[in-house]
């Protein structure tokens, strides 16, 4: 068994765990947990009847490994935090299909590969079930990066943006596994799709908490904000294309397109007006709107946590 990779996994647990028992996530969560040794890049969650059973393999976080030591320089320190935080992340991820009620659809999720939904996806009154898949996997990118990037503070700029390159590159790595596996139909967002939908989070870091108690008092100076875009939101868009470079995955780069448009696409995103989504240049926007109302649709069927 390879212990380095169990040991990281065991503290990515311990502080998945924590993450979610001080913001107060679901306690019915009952688990158990399986490192397995394997060199691939694999995680998962199922359901085993009266509990939930979650296996990733050690490989996830050797190949992990990999990506930020070609980014990080050979900055050991930098290259194990942002293994870890991948690490969490991933068990967020899978533990939020939990919590988002999506095993009333399917009886198991993969990081990186094909699922299969049962029976009451035909219940979906929409036009385009198929996109149900791709719609839980946004949700639980959501939910898991909610938790990790926390409740904004403007003394954690600098951590909020190494959190967001780690959750970035994890996308990047999914979307290459899922074209090394040559599924056919994807169950999985495009990564471009993934990390518009993580950056218009980030955008919205600020203005959450005044949103949250409809207290405008509480939305901070303009000169604050202009200044976390310029200094956070911005440089994290940048390092994601670098880091698809790095990751050899130029299409990746290409989807997120150029800063003009990513933002411009960010902007009509934030308007909510589903008349204006013809007008989005770049393909993570163009596919996170055509994936819109298929994710509507979705909410009124899960509504709410799992129930044996």
């Amino acid at each position: 068994m390879d212990l380095k990779s169990t040991a990281m996994l065991d503290a990515a647990l311990s502080n998945a765990l924590q993450l979610r028992w001080v913001q107060s996530m679901p306690s019915q969560l009952l688990f158990q947990y399986d490192w397995v040794q394997d060199a691939r890049f694999q995680a998962k969650i199922e359901y085993c009847h009266d509990f939930f059973l979650l296996k990733i393999s050690t490989g996830l976080g050797g190949i992990t490994e990999k990506l930020w030591c070609r980014v990080s320089k050979d900055c050991l320190s930098r290259v194990e935090k942002l293994t870890k935080t991948t690490l969490i992340w991933v068990i967020l991820h899978e533990t939020s299909h939990f919590d988002l009620g999506h095993f009333k659809l399917a009886t198991c999720f993969r990081l990186a590969q094909r699922a299969s939904l049962i029976e009451p996806i035909d219940a979906l009154q929409c036009d385009v079930p198929a996109f149900a898949p791709l719609c839980l996997e946004l949700q639980a990118d959501h939910e898991a990066s909610e938790l990790l990037l926390g409740i904004y503070s403007i003394d954690a700029w600098k951590e909020l943006c190494e959190k967001v390159l780690a959750i970035s590159g994890t996308m990047m790595l999914i979307e290459l596994e899922d074209v090394k596996n040559g599924a056919e139909g994807r169950t999985h967002p495009k990564a471009a799709t993934r990390i518009f939908q993580l950056l218009g989070h980030l955008s919205e870091m600020p203005l959450i908490r005044a949103q949250l108690n409809q207290d405008a008092s509480l939305i901070p100076h303009e000169e604050e904000l202009q200044a976390f875009a310029h200094e956070v939101t911005i440089p994290c868009f940048f390092d994601a294309i670098q880091l698809a470079q790095a990751a050899g995955a130029v299409s990746i780069a290409n989807d997120l397109g150029s800063p003009e448009n990513f933002f411009k696409d960010l902007e009509i995103a934030k308007l909510g007006d589903p008349s204006r989504y013809v007008e989005l240049k770049t393909e993570g926007a163009r596919e996170w709107a055509k994936l819109w109302p298929c994710n509507e649709a979705l909410k009124p069927i899960l509504g709410g946590h799992f129930k044996t």
